[in-house]
């Protein structure tokens, strides 16, 4: 039986490891073909090996990089009809703390990047008959955290940025995003190592436990389908039941 994303192209970021490594193992089941980014070349190129994918080592806050790798992915793969921009970084400090140059990069890869990395695929995403853009935001998006100034910052941009992508890139192109909340990966292993700090931060959900990045793949495979075809311009919490709104 053909796979959900069979005959479909998808570009995804921050593919060696955690959520994006999640969502491009479960889109390869499903059929897809994949052009895999990551800043960790050796990484990428090993789960591209094993998927069957393409990968290329990538900093997507680096407009010029990200542009030649969109055309080497487009050339290899046929096309592109789907982006998922999954690369992030996370600093926690307090404000008085935190050094201008971890704002700067952090809004460089986690608000900047998924702009370059989509304008760099527009041309493409636009020759397809119907194309989806999923970003990985996160519920400090939606909810001021402590310690959390710069991400917060970058990803509320990065959820608005994905909702004016809504607006002017429909009818052919749907673009949401997706608001994790502790999901067990390399970024949060300070946290979820530590059994303490793990079930409090389990407890704080209505479901009890921590994110899987396989959460965050399934909802990213609705969003990159026609299961949400009248969906446009949104955010999706992923988190267990912590930010009810």
């Amino acid at each position: 039986m053909a796979g959900r994303l069979q005959g479909r192209r998808i570009l995804v970021t921050g593919a060696a490891s955690g959520m994006g490594r999640a969502i491009a193992e479960m889109f390869a089941t499903e059929g897809a073909g994949l052009a895999l980014l990551d800043l960790n070349n050796e990484g990428v190129q090993a789960v591209a090996d094993e998927l069957g994918a393409v990968g290329y080592a990538c900093d997507v806050s680096d407009r010029d990089a990200v542009n030649a790798v969109a055309i080497k992915a487009g050339q290899a793969l046929g096309g592109i009809d789907g982006v998922v921009n999954a690369a992030g970084i996370l600093t926690i400090k307090p404000f008085g703390e935190l050094e201008p140059k971890s704002w700067d990069r952090m809004l460089a890869i986690n608000l900047t990047g998924p702009f370059n990395v989509v304008y760099a695929a527009l041309p493409m995403l636009r020759a397809a008959t119907s194309a989806t853009i999923v970003n990985i935001a996160s519920t400090s998006a939606l909810m001021p955290m402590a310690g959390t100034t710069g991400y917060s910052a970058s990803k509320a941009g990065l959820a608005m940025f994905t909702k004016c992508l809504g607006f002017d890139l429909g009818p052919n192109i749907r673009a949401n995003s997706i608001c994790p909340g502790v999901i067990k990966t390399e970024m949060t292993r300070y946290l979820w190592e530590n059994p303490e700090h793990s079930e409090r931060a389990a407890e704080r959900v209505a479901l009890k436990r921590l994110g899987l990045p396989e959460d965050v793949a399934r909802a990213a495979l609705f969003f990159s389908t026609e299961d949400s075809g009248f969906t446009t311009g949104t955010e999706l919490p992923v988190d267990g039941g912590f930010s009810w709104r």
